[in-house]
């Protein structure tokens, strides 16, 4: 048997085969996450160029378009009478009021001085106005009392009197240091200085009272009178007696108090600064 010589072609060489592997799952199409309520996105304001602000152009550089009109036309109206050309110059740079007035207020108005250099105006302070004192009326009398020998031993029992008087404070002052040292009534149920104990403290009484004779003396010798406006100065007795201005009256009222009392001769027992 023959054998047929067939001419094959050489056979491509196969390639490995790739190892079977779990297909990747496909890419899900991105989805736009949920807008938050109340928030803006910085993307976009990030994004959006920022705009710069537009310089307006001066007076000077750039005039209306209808002064430029006019100005032409009053060049080209000149010519005509006279029948020359006019120059280039005159119409491209026409001069306009607006130009004007603008080259005006950008000189300074002294040669030699910018206007930035002008100092300011001084702003004038209000003076504060000055209270004019009132008249004080001076106190001719005032002071202790002459006594007369009936009197004299009155006023040294007074003194002695008061003396061997105990102090009257109210309960457990020494012992808070937010009470003061006056007298206040004991109030409780069970205090013993209400019941009257000894230890406890003393409690006002009558029997501590003055004499008659000396009760409501002042230590000047005289029996003070309060008074209020001068017409209560009248009813005072000036041997016996001395007045003792009430805290509420003014200047005004003062004054003339002290006037009427200079002319009744009677003492006034508190006189304030710059009276005497």
């Amino acid at each position: 048997m023959t054998e047929k010589k067939e001419s094959k072609a050489p056979k491509k060489a196969k390639k490995p085969a790739k190892p079977k592997h779990h297909a990747a799952p496909k890419a899900e199409k991105h989805k736009a996450a949920p807008k938050k309520k109340g928030v803006k996105h910085k993307k976009k304001a990030e994004s959006a160029p920022k705009e710069k602000h537009k310089v307006a152009p001066k007076a000077d550089d750039v005039a209306k378009p209808e002064e430029k009109h006019k100005a032409v036309s009053k060049a080209e109206k000149v010519v005509k009478s006279k029948g020359e050309k006019p120059s280039t110059e005159e119409i491209a740079k026409p001069k306009t009021d607006a130009v004007s007035k603008a080259e005006k207020v950008a000189k300074p108005k002294e040669e030699g001085a910018s206007p930035d250099e002008e100092k300011p105006k001084a702003v004038k302070k209000k003076k504060p106005k000055e209270k004019k004192e009132k008249p004080i009326e001076k106190i001719k009398f005032s002071g202790k009392k002459e006594l007369s020998k009936d009197e004299k031993p009155l006023m040294k029992r007074r003194f002695s009197e008061r003396k061997g008087k105990p102090k009257f404070m109210r309960q457990e002052f020494n012992k808070l240091k937010r009470l003061d040292e006056k007298w206040r009534r004991p109030r409780g149920i069970d205090s013993k200085r209400a019941v009257g104990q000894k230890s406890k403290g003393a409690v006002p009484a009558i029997g501590y009272g003055k004499t008659a004779s000396v009760r409501g003396i002042h230590p000047s010798g005289y029996y003070p009178v309060i008074v209020r406006n001068p017409d209560e100065l009248k009813t005072i007795k000036s041997e016996k007696e001395a007045a003792i201005i009430s805290a509420s009256v003014g200047r005004k009222k003062r004054n003339l108090i002290i006037k009427l009392a200079n002319e009744l001769r009677i003492a006034i027992l508190n006189p304030k600064k710059g009276e005497l």
